[in-house]
């Protein structure tokens, strides 16, 4: 699939501005200074506080955590801070009656998480290797093993132990963190929602797009920003056949060995249905785009 850019045609509310341009200073900041370590906090684009490391320490402390790393596929020992005491610090109790947490990461990754799983299993928030070497991983990407810095935090869980977690792959594992936000989905994405009268596949398609495409790809202005936007102004649909579409999630690496993109994870659990629903979802929305583009046109002017 072609790389390509579209404009973003959304406008999200002023509490969301103000929150994305919050951890887009800290970002700038982290790409220029990588020790920077200001994480800021928001519920609802709403802001509620920003602390460094320092700050973060101080509320639980930190230890050694080996984990099974899902980028170098093997154990990696890491420094890092148990993520549900910094949670109960910054929002009280009450986070654990929301419905999921979004990341924004300094290179436009942009994944959420259902609070749920954060209750059912212990998440970390990762500064630094305990062994003292760089704070980055080795990841396959684009075709070869790089050394990715992570920096300033990593999203990491004790999975050693945890089957569940280990079948998940890299999923919930965000890096370069600069942000954590309570959101509701219908609130933050409005606009990835599928249309009215979609059929159930679309709709389990929709579910599925959230959790392993959402984090890079952007539907009507709203997702990562890592990977192309997927329906405004140009669906991939609209130029490529399901088949080819399916091919290409399913291993992109097969139709392109430097794909920077990752084949869906093969030990997801009904793996042939999801990638169907993908497809559905996405066929989907294209009659879902934006009712109205820049200067005034209606979609169905083009």
């Amino acid at each position: 699939m072609e790389r390509w850019t579209s404009p973003r045609r959304t406008r999200p509310g002023r509490r969301a501005v103000r929150f994305a341009i919050a951890c887009a200073a800290a970002a700038g900041i982290a790409a220029a200074d990588p020790e920077a370590s200001s994480l800021h906090f928001a519920r609802h684009g709403e802001s509620v506080d920003t602390i460094d490391l320092e700050g973060l320490r101080r509320i639980a402390g930190a230890r050694t955590l080996r984990v099974f790393d899902p980028y170098e596929n093997g154990e990696v020992a890491f420094e890092a801070i148990p993520f549900r005491a910094v949670l109960d610090s910054v929002y009280g109790p009450d986070w654990r009656s929301e419905e999921e947490i979004l990341f924004t990461c300094r290179d436009g990754y942009q994944p959420t998480v259902p609070t749920q799983r954060f209750l059912a299993h212990a998440a970390w928030l990762a500064f630094a290797r305990a062994d003292g070497s760089d704070f980055a991983i080795a990841k396959h990407e684009s075709g070869r093993r790089q050394s990715i810095d992570v920096r300033p935090y990593y999203l990491v869980w004790d999975n050693l132990d945890d089957e569940t977690l280990r079948q998940d792959a890299d999923y919930g594992w965000p890096y370069q963190v600069v942000g954590v936000e309570l959101i509701r989905a219908a609130d933050r994405f409005p606009e990835m929602v599928p249309p009215a009268g979609a059929s159930d596949e679309a709709k389990a398609g929709f579910g599925a797009f959230r959790i392993h495409c959402s984090r890079c790809h952007a539907v009507n202005g709203e997702g990562g920003t890592i990977g192309q936007e997927l329906n405004d102004p140009v669906n991939p649909l609209d130029y490529r056949s399901a088949e080819w579409l399916r091919s290409w999630i399913d291993d992109p690496s097969a139709i392109l060995p430097t794909a920077r993109m990752p084949r869906l994870n093969p030990a997801l659990v009904n793996r042939e249905q999801v990638l169907d629903q993908l497809i559905r979802y996405l066929d989907a929305m294209r009659s879902a785009r934006p009712s109205t583009s820049d200067g005034g046109a209606s979609n169905d002017d083009r």
